[in-house]
């Protein structure tokens, strides 16, 4: 994950990126630009930092054995999966397994687009953990801009371009701008973030130039398997919605509409992962609607359901065959609260047979900035998790080191 990735020339609000787009896809985007308009909802392909090259797998590797190496305890290594199925032959007959890391809400600047300090400072304690992985999500919840005004709202972000990069190199492939900050310095500072994160390979989902780009599933191709993603924001001021004339992100009120694109996604990939902001900030128990809501998407097609805002941990859960995570707190943010500096990253692996290997790496975030933990430390962070997760129905173990959770279902 750690390889960068070329990229083609950026044209406004393009998403499409990586070496593997198929031709398809490659024909439609060609006349998408002889005609001046974009394909309504198409799914776009990209191809992940970790398969970028051929040496990104044994980079990987190493990674994950550099970190294992570094743990402090033989009980922190990740939960594996089983083998996939052949047909006899050696040649595997089952959708291949896809590992995502993922966390919860990066802003990069403090309120009134105050400095936090050097982004890959900020990301230096995790980036092993971050790395190890086929695909890895956060929501980006900040603009990444010096231009633009403030909205008039109580609390502003803005974070550096700088921090695109940082994202990229810390191994993200996919990030959310479907929340309420995306927009807080306006839309030339919204551009700005799209065209950031573009520039340094970094996927952005649930927001651009109009309402159909702003739902628009962006399919990321791992391991062979193509992964849908989608993001949508139930917390936002409503002119920071996309709509078919200006730019902005998927907000909206109207969750039959998102169980639809939800839905028509799954159609379109193996594995389909969502990200929601929603619930109610400080608040540890997910509401009676994001409940609701989190199971009707996994009905609708989801395989995960990825979720932000309340800036504290919530409980994962496991229903059917996919996983909802309620809500994956803070990560690189400057909490108002001593309550929001307590995290995690959360591990996942999707397979053809449902959710697996579901584990929970305990983070605190020093001053602005994540750094795992072990002890007493790491035992009092993954302990919120496991409360929130037994009131869902989860089993929960925690081992020995305080340096891991796993999670299962009943």
């Amino acid at each position: 994950m750690s390889a960068h990735v070329p990229k083609p020339a950026r044209r406004p609000y393009g998403r499409v990126r990586g070496i593997a787009a198929v031709a398809t896809v490659v024909s439609l985007l060609a006349l998408t630009l002889l005609i001046g308009c974009r394909p309504a909802k198409a799914p776009v392909i990209v191809t992940p930092q970790s398969d970028a090259s051929n040496a990104s797998g044994a980079s990987n590797a190493a990674t994950a054995t550099a970190d294992a190496a570094g743990s402090d305890a033989a009980g922190d290594a990740l939960p594996q999966t089983a083998d996939a199925a052949t047909d006899g032959s050696g040649v595997s007959t089952a959708t291949p397994d896809v590992r995502i890391v993922c966390v919860g809400d990066m802003t990069f600047s403090r309120s009134g687009a105050r400095s936090m300090g050097d982004p890959d400072d900020l990301l230096a304690a995790v980036r092993k953990r971050l790395a190890d992985a086929d695909i890895t999500y956060g929501n980006l919840e900040t603009p990444l801009s010096s231009r633009g005004k403030p909205a008039d709202k109580q609390y502003t972000f803005r974070g550096p371009i700088s921090a695109a990069a940082a994202l990229a190199r810390a191994g993200f492939d996919v990030v959310s701008v479907a929340n309420n900050h995306s927009l807080d310095y306006g839309r030339t500072a919204f551009a700005d973030t799209i065209d950031a994160l573009e520039d340094a390979g970094v996927t952005p989902v649930g927001g651009g130039a109009d309402r159909d780009a702003a739902w628009a599933p962006v399919i990321v191709k791992a391991n062979g398997a193509r992964v849908a993603f989608l993001a949508f924001s139930e917390i936002t001021p409503v002119d920071f919605a996309a709509t078919s004339t200006r730019s902005g992100c998927a907000y909206t009120q109207d969750f039959a509409a998102v169980r639809s694109a939800v839905k028509a996604a799954a159609q379109t990939a193996d594995y389909t992962v969502v990200a929601m902001h929603w619930g109610i900030e400080n608040n540890y128990t997910p509401t009676a609607r994001q409940v609701k809501e989190g199971r009707a998407l996994i009905k609708a097609g989801a395989d995960a359901v990825l979720a932000s805002h309340p800036h504290v941990l919530q409980g994962v859960e496991f229903y059917r065959d996919g996983l909802i995570a309620y809500s994956m707190g803070n990560f690189v943010f400057s909490p108002g609260a001593a309550s929001g500096r307590d995290s995690a990253i959360l591990h996942l692996t999707l397979t053809a047979d449902g959710v697996d290997a579901v584990s929970a790496t305990p983070v605190h975030l020093d001053t602005f900035a994540p750094k795992p933990q072990k002890g007493a430390s790491g035992k009092r962070v993954l302990k919120i998790l496991k409360k929130g997760s037994v009131a869902r129905g989860t089993q929960v173990s925690i081992n020995d080191a305080g340096s891991r959770a796993t999670f299962k279902p009943k």
